[in-house]
């Protein structure tokens, strides 16, 4: 039987990766998962290069006070509206799509810049759209952290990869053989996409950001290259580690629940 070991969401992008114990997700994916972001001087996201300066940030969010909590390593504690709006403007994604944003005015961008040592600020996804990259949902399976983990001689933890879902599944890479398929999880359905071209990210310490594993080298030894899916970023092609999947049905997941290849 292949289950729901973990469930990963992350309120403000690019922040410390949280571990609840269920999820609801609806229509555009995981309730509040990546709503916030943060944005440099130049109106852009914070850039994957820099993402290892924003991990050790911890935010909750309280849905129905429409609150977010800031907790930071250096003992700063804070908490204020999430729906005190500033400026807004929109965000090109890569050239996929355009994403509207505006400032959460309070004490965010004072106390995040002088975390991070320079000018950031924290916007909030308008219409309903997340800030999420490519697609909605992202999994990996146990069976293929414990490969990756052979090829790397450590154990490769799943946050790593900041995948909505973990599934315990003894088969190492089964899930490149679900690409259009139908799976049953918990309450949702997803279809299964391709596996996800990886970035530099994964070499990054979840907690602290540092960079103390080269999970690339890793992966270029025995992954073969990935392009996105539809279309996306023509060109651009890297390995491909855990997988995209749409949403089919919403519905709640938790951690337990079977997870069930439907077509």
């Amino acid at each position: 039987m292949i289950f729901v070991t973990r469930i990963g969401r992350v309120f403000v992008k690019a922040t410390r990766f949280l571990h609840p114990e269920s999820v609801e997700v609806g229509s555009g994916g995981i309730l509040h998962d990546r709503a916030f972001a943060l944005a440099e001087v130049d109106d852009s996201f914070v850039s994957s290069a820099r993402h290892g300066d924003v991990f050790p940030l911890i935010f909750d969010y309280d849905s129905g006070g429409d609150r977010l909590r800031l907790r930071m390593p250096n003992g700063v504690a804070l908490d204020g509206e999430a729906g005190s709006l500033g400026r807004t403007w929109q965000f090109n994604l890569h050239g996929i799509r355009q994403i509207p944003v505006a400032e959460v005015e309070g004490p965010w961008a004072d106390a995040i810049s002088r975390f991070v040592g320079r000018p950031i600020r924290l916007v909030r996804c308008l219409r309903d759209v997340s800030c999420v990259d490519v697609m909605p949902i992202t999994f990996v399976t146990t069976g293929s952290l414990r490969r990756l983990s052979r090829e790397l001689g450590v154990d490769v933890d799943s946050a790593r990869f900041r995948p909505g879902f973990v599934f315990d599944n003894d088969a190492e890479h089964e899930e490149d053989g679900w690409d259009g398929k139908l799976i049953r999880v918990g309450e949702a359905t997803f279809r299964v996409r391709t596996p996800v071209p990886r970035c530099m990210i994964p070499g990054l310490h979840p907690a602290d950001g540092q960079r103390d594993l080269d999970v690339m080298k890793g992966l270029i030894r025995y992954r073969e290259k990935q392009a996105y899916p539809d279309g996306l970023l023509a060109g651009y092609e890297t390995p491909g580690f855990a997988s995209y999947a749409e949403i089919i049905e919403p519905g709640t997941v938790r951690v337990g629940d079977e997870v069930t290849l439907i077509s």
